[in-house]
């Protein structure tokens, strides 16, 4: 924990206080008196004038040479400096042997800065060691780590749910094993027998199977962000190539959302080291939970969608750990986003084949029970119960799963079972259809635009669009594409629709249909019925139309499927492209919004997620055109970019309880397109203020389409503000030239704004820097 102002005292006042401390003591321990009453206390004398500041004392100087590779010494970290930290920029540690040897884990390792420079005097009270055996899949249970290192788990709360467990744990290095080598290798051996390891459970030790040693690197204070990812080796202690060794998870795809791990510390890095101890023989007294990997990881993922309680654990001190806030950014049936085989991870595909309550449990939570834990093993005993009536009355064994639940068996095969979830099957068949915008004619003032389009089947072929009459397909039109605002009449101040919504044509409604030429060619046309008004195009706003063509399909057995969506721009530049598309389903999979009718490339959600959309807002939920009393809700602003920045940081106030963000918010590239200094750095040249309040007009109708009562925030700070919406921050961007909840002006605010001036690319507080320094702060 850092004290705040710690480093603040000068030297000249610690041999003050040592002082005074001395002398409480002398009072106490030094001269008798008589024993008489004390005497009544005197007035309380004046306060003495502030002593002279003291001399500032030495500082650590910047280690020279790190930037070539050249050595540091660290010790524990304790000393380091925070510009020695900032330079030093994180370790690099390799596991260059490992072997069982007299009875002992005997490693070799190398530690190295950033910059590939030797990291010598590295303290031994740095080292976490974790060793484990791989116990073999028997009795009908997939294969388990079992660590030699194990401590008593003893409750932290008042009234846990059992008096003890077994927890597994790492040995801190210590002075007698340890070994520097020099040019930043050491050598260490454990103090722990592995041949005698019998408390809190006997571990036997077994040199045939597989083990697995792995390392961390824990620094003291300011130095821990610094750890480095954990190495480890898998391997045969009596010799032998290893057969099996348990790779399931690999960290890269844990990567995709959390980016890097810094668990208990920072030093846990990976999941080859975090299953070392997160193994089923692990238990948290206080709420009765396993915290093994599969188990712990399943549990956390789905929060409460499949569980009847959330999964709670606590740490030390009793701090309670609730994980039922937490939100998945995807459908839990797509398991191949953690587990999918590959070189580094040989058994990715396990799940399909070694299924069992204990690690499947962690998800299908409903129907888990569990008996024990076992005073020798330390390992609950699970069962099963079914929730469907066939099977209802049936409770199965822990180790019999596979039985029914593989390729031949009753219960069919587990991918297959999880392809059929709804949610994951519809974003699969999606993939079926191709929607393209072949081209967009007449986008200018004065004449109807046309678009041309088509959709393909999963052969390759056109489907006869006139022919649809399931699912939704729908064209949208928006404008301009300096900035989408969607504002028809600038002089008059009109809407098209309400709010800055897009104009949306229902392609299934019958009207619209006949309209839709058959091209003869594969390809459809729809023309507007009205031409483009003349505030379509203007000096202030620019010019140019933006089309998508979106829409669910329903197949013939009445599931759904989520096509990407297609869009075109056409009589003005296209609209520069600031985030990517591969970077949102990263975490997502695939961006199926409303319903699975806009789905795909984030770029086609600005018809409605413009300039002109926020405040009260219209969701027509069940799309049946009618606004319903529940479907108005208060979201802020809707800008794609507003509204983004305030969902991942729970601060749209309808959606604060459905949305969570596995990583640091000012990791900006996270989403956005990498090198683009506009998306980073200042709102883009064209761009309009965001509406943030549509005003008290909210009745069908003329009001509801005036803009003349709505308030705006200028386009960078409303914006920033998703993210930075303190009191001093706002005053800040206020002084600097931005604009807060301001009446609506269609008019671009970047000229208004001076963030530019210090947060530009280069400059004295450059945007991309401070945010990678705030995620390093926050690691800290």
């Amino acid at each position: 924990m850092k004290i705040a102002g710690a480093r603040g005292i000068t030297p000249s006042r610690v041999p003050l206080i040592a002082m005074l401390a001395l002398a409480a003591t002398i009072g106490l321990a030094g001269c008798e008196g008589d024993n008489g009453n004390d005497g009544a206390s005197g007035p309380t004398g004046p306060v003495g004038p502030v002593g002279p500041t003291g001399p500032t004392g030495p500082t650590v100087p910047p280690v020279v040479g790190i930037d070539d590779g050249g050595p540091v010494t660290i010790g524990d970290g304790s000393t380091l400096t925070a510009e020695q930290i900032e330079q030093i920029g994180g370790l690099v540690a390799t596991l260059d042997s490992a072997a069982i040897t007299g009875n002992k884990a005997v490693i070799e390792f190398t530690v190295k800065t950033a910059h590939g420079g030797p990291v010598l005097d590295l303290a031994a009270s740095t080292l976490r060691l974790a060793v484990a055996k791989l116990v073999p899949a028997q009795g009908g249970l997939p294969s388990r780590w079992q660590s030699y290192f194990n401590r008593d788990g003893t409750p932290s709360i008042a009234s846990p749910a059992l008096a003890k467990t077994v927890q597994a744990t790492t040995e801190t290095g210590a002075a007698a094993g340890w070994k520097p080598l020099g040019a930043g290798k050491y050598q260490y051996t454990s103090a722990r027998d592995l041949t005698t390891v019998t408390t809190p459970i006997a571990v036997s030790y077994e040199p045939s199977l597989t083990h697995r040693v792995s390392i961390a690197i824990q620094l003291a204070g300011e130095a821990e962000p610094l750890a480095p990812d954990n190495p480890f080796k898998d391997f045969v202690p009596a010799g032998g190539a290893v057969s099996k060794d348990k790779l399931i998870a690999a960290t890269e795809n844990c990567a995709a959302c959390h980016v890097r791990f810094g668990e208990h510390g920072g030093p846990r890095r990976t999941v080859e080291y975090c299953v070392v101890c997160h193994n089923p023989a692990s238990i948290d007294p206080d709420a009765g939970e396993s915290v093994d990997m599969a188990y712990m990881a399943h549990s956390i993922h789905v929060g409460l969608e499949d569980r009847t309680k959330p999964y709670v654990v606590y740490g030390f001190g009793g701090i309670k750990y609730d994980f039922s806030e937490v939100t998945y950014p995807q459908p839990t049936a797509f398991c191949e986003t953690c587990h999918t085989k590959s070189d580094s991870m040989p058994q990715g595909d396990d799940w399909k084949a070694y299924p069992s309550a204990a690690a499947c449990g962690g998800c299908h939570a409903k129907g888990l029970t569990k008996t024990g834990p076992s005073a020798t093993t330390g390992l609950y005993t699970y069962k099963y119960q079914h929730a469907n009536t066939q099977l209802a009355s049936i409770v199965f064994d822990d180790g019999t799963c596979a039985d029914c639940h593989r390729a031949s068996g009753v219960a069919g095969d587990i991918l297959e079972s999880h392809k059929q979830v709804e949610d994951r099957q519809a974003i699969e068949q999606g993939d079926l259809f191709t929607y393209k915008i072949i081209k967009v004619e007449n986008a200018e003032v004065g004449k109807a635009p046309k678009v041309t389009f088509q959709i393909l089947g999963s052969d390759g072929k056109a489907l006869n669009v006139k022919a649809i009459t399931t699912g939704r397909l729908r064209l949208d039109f928006a404008w301009t594409t300096q900035d989408i605002h969607n504002v028809a009449d600038v002089a008059g101040a009109k809407y098209a629709v309400d709010r800055g919504e897009t104009l949306q044509i229902d392609l299934l409604v019958a009207a619209n249909k006949d309209a839709i030429i058959d091209n003869l060619d594969g390809t459809f046309s729809y023309t507007l019925a009205s031409v483009l008004p003349a505030g379509f195009k203007s000096d202030a706003l620019g010019t140019g139309l933006m089309v998508a063509l979106e829409g669910r399909r329903q197949m013939e057995d009445g599931s759904e499927a989520y096509p990407e969506s297609a869009f075109a721009f056409a009589g003005g530049a296209a609209r520069d492209k600031l985030v990517e598309q591969d970077k949102c389903e990263d975490c997502h999979k695939r961006l199926a919004i409303h319903g699975g009718s806009r789905a795909g490339d984030p770029m086609m959600c600005v018809v409605c997620h413009n300039s002109s959309a926020g405040g009260k807002w219209w969701d027509d939920e069940d799309d049946d055109g009618v606004r319903d009393p529940g479907e108005v809700g208060d979201y802020g602003p809707l800008a794609l970019g507003a509204f983004i920045h305030n969902l991942h940081n729970s601060k749209v106030p309808a959606m604060t309880e459905t949305v969570t963000y596995p990583q640091n918010p000012a990791r900006c590239e996270g989403c956005h397109v990498d090198g683009q200094d506009a998306a980073y750095f200042t709102a883009r040249v064209g761009a309009l203020p965001l509406t943030v309040d549509a005003g008290t007009d909210l009745e069908d109708g003329p009001e509801a389409l005036s803009a003349s009562d709505d308030l705006a925030d200028s386009a960078t700070a409303g914006t920033c503000k998703g993210c930075h919406d303190t009191g001093p921050a706002l005053s800040h961007m206020a002084a600097n030239g931005a604009a807060f909840g301001v009446a609506k002006q269609l008019a671009p605010s970047s000229s208004t704004e001076a963030c530019a001036v210090c947060h530009g690319k280069g400059r004295a507080v450059d945007t991309a820097e401070a945010h990678a320094e705030a995620v390093r702060e926050a690691a800290e």
